[in-house]
């Protein structure tokens, strides 16, 4: 099967936030959704992507003629050979538990046609085990979304041992066809690629604060404002070029030591959890937060995103 191909994608449990943008980005790209819910009646997922669409075109980066026509090709059911039976791509978008992951897959493969390619939007969950339960393994993929779907590029293609050379690339191609920047993931590893790239980070910074280094907005402030502020146009490989391998291999040789490689999540980390402080919801995490203010870096970081979705958009039509 090519990309091309695939005219026809279901989302199951796609109801949601994160499944209405997926479905977004399927039929923007000219692809026929049907979105399989437990409840039709209590489905408000074209409402909410029209609204979404509502501030893209507000945002320009929609062009209202477009609307209807995105609208058209979504389907909404709850049966299950409605939602199977002609689909050329199944994407699975139930909750992390395996067991209903699996219930779901068994369900797909008992109505799905035999060449239909099977993907997981799983963030955590191996994509081996999920397939365990599949007879055809070769047709599994995992196709990992970042949220907002709609407005982050990357998406993530996981194969397997098991997983067919042309369903690998025919998914990759089809994402590609729909605007997104696919990334080939070769090995079924825990995060993927870029949660591992983020955790890694992230492992380095709540460290630096339980060694009293510094306090959260501090380091907060020192990625904003340092590489952070490059990342977008600067990351590192391109970087280490940039530099030249003789000056990143010194510094590695220096630094590596140096840098946390613990396997135990950070101690002020548990002692937040503890203390039910969860951040925005209570008002408290690692800082403190106004309603105001929670909201405020929630408004901001969806700006930040559309500025960066034009921008990207400049870059391509420039390329």
């Amino acid at each position: 099967m090519k990309h091309q191909d695939i005219k026809n994608i279901t989302i199951v449990g796609g109801s949601g936030m994160m499944g209405v943008g997926i479905a977004q980005i399927f039929a923007s790209g000219g692809r026929n959704v049907t979105i399989k819910t437990r409840n039709v009646s209590k489905c408000s997922a074209v409402e909410d992507m029209s609204s979404q669409l509502d501030m893209f075109i507000q945002e320009g980066l929609l062009e209202e003629h477009r609307k209807s026509d995105i609208l058209d090709r979504i389907n909404i059911t709850a049966d299950a050979i409605e939602a199977y039976e002609n689909a050329d791509l199944i994407f699975e978008s139930v909750p992390e538990v395996m067991d209903i992951k699996h219930a779901t897959f068994k369900e797909m493969e008992q109505y799905a046609r035999p060449d239909c390619i099977f993907a997981s939007g799983t963030s955590v969950k191996s994509i081996t085990e999920i397939a365990e339960v599949v007879e055809k393994k070769e047709r599994v993929i995992g196709m990992h979304f970042w949220n907002p779907a709609v407005l982050i590029p990357l998406v993530e293609v996981i194969r397997t041992e098991d997983t067919n050379e042309d369903v690998f690339q025919a998914s990759f191609d089809l994402l590609e066809d729909c605007g997104k920047a696919p990334a080939k993931c070769m090995k079924d590893v825990p995060g993927f690629l870029a949660n591992r790239l983020q955790h890694a980070l992230w492992r380095e910074a709540f460290y630096m604060l339980d060694e009293g280094i510094a306090d959260p907005k501090t380091i907060d402030d020192c990625i904003k404002n340092s590489f952070g502020f490059r990342v977008p146009q600067l990351a590192p490989f391109e970087n280490a070029d940039m530099v030249s391998t003789e000056l990143s291999l010194n510094i590695h040789n220096y630094m590596f030591e140096h840098l946390y490689s613990g396997t135990e999540p950070s101690s002020k980390l548990k002692e937040l959890v503890e203390e039910g402080k969860s951040g925005f919801a209570t008002g408290e995490g690692f800082q403190k937060w106004t309603q105001e203010q929670a909201a405020e870096s929630k408004t901001n970081l969806f700006k930040y995103l559309i500025d960066q979705t034009k921008y990207r958009r400049k870059q391509l039509e420039e390329a």
